[in-house]
């Protein structure tokens, strides 16, 4: 499996959680701070794997 698979996988599982914990929880709550870092994190993982795809395509 290519790592941009990989990326987008574990950063769109990430970012989903993420949102759940935020939706869930009281704002300020530690599981909320949680799912907002987890949401962040995602995010920036969707976007490099995604990034990485693009890169790995304009090499083909």
């Amino acid at each position: 499996m290519e790592r941009f698979v990989g990326l987008i996988v574990a950063g769109g599982l990430a970012l989903v959680a993420g949102l759940w914990l935020l939706a869930l929880l009281e704002s300020g709550a530690v599981g909320w701070m949680l799912g907002l870092a987890l949401t962040l994190l995602g995010t920036a993982g969707l976007g490099g794997g995604i990034a990485s795809a693009l890169e790995f395509e304009a090499g083909r």
